[in-house]
C-alpha cells in the first residue's frame, strides 16, 4: 500500500474517532429536560417534607453533659449565661429563636449556627457538652 492511501485511512479513522467522541459529550434537549425535571421533582419533595414534618417548637430544653439544665419557652426572649467546667456559653432567645450568642469555646460553631425554631433543630458545643434542642 502506498503511503498516501495508509495517511487516508489513518486520517479517516482519527476522523471517525473524533466523531464518535463529540457525539458522546453533547446534551441533547430531552437530557436537560430530564435533569429539570430531577431538579424541579427534588426541590417539591424538600418543600413538602419540610411543610408536613417541621413545625415551629415552643420550647428549648439545653442540656449540659447529657443532663437538662433548663426549659425556656420561645415566646419569652432572655439571655442566659451557662458556666461549664470547660467554659462557658450565653444562651440567647429572641423573637421566637433560640441561639448561642456567645462562648468561649476555641471552634465557634456554636456561636455560628442560626438561630433555630423547629422542632427536632439542635446546636451543639462539643467542647462544653451543651446541646439546645428545640421541643413542643
Amino acid at each position: 500500500m502506498s503511503k498516501t492511501k495508509e495517511e487516508k485511512m489513518r486520517n479517516k479513522a482519527k476522523e471517525s474517532r473524533q466523531e464518535q467522541e463529540g457525539r458522546q459529550h453533547k446534551m441533547k434537549p430531552g437530557d436537560w429536560i430530564l435533569i429539570g425535571g430531577i431538579l424541579l421533582g427534588a426541590g417539591l419533595l424538600l418543600l413538602l417534607i419540610r411543610g408536613f414534618f417541621m413545625s415551629e417548637g415552643t420550647k428549648a430544653v439545653v442540656t449540659l453533659d447529657g443532663t437538662v439544665v433548663m426549659e425556656q419557652d420561645l415566646e419569652e426572649d432572655c439571655s442566659i449565661s451557662i458556666q461549664t467546667q470547660e467554659g462557658y456559653n450565653i444562651f440567647q432567645v429572641q423573637d421566637g429563636r433560640a441561639s448561642i450568642a456567645e462562648a468561649d469555646c476555641r471552634d465557634q460553631i456554636c456561636v455560628e449556627h442560626t438561630a433555630i425554631s423547629q422542632k427536632g433543630e439542635t446546636i451543639v458545643c462539643l467542647p462544653h457538652k451543651l446541646v439546645v434542642e428545640i421541643c413542643d
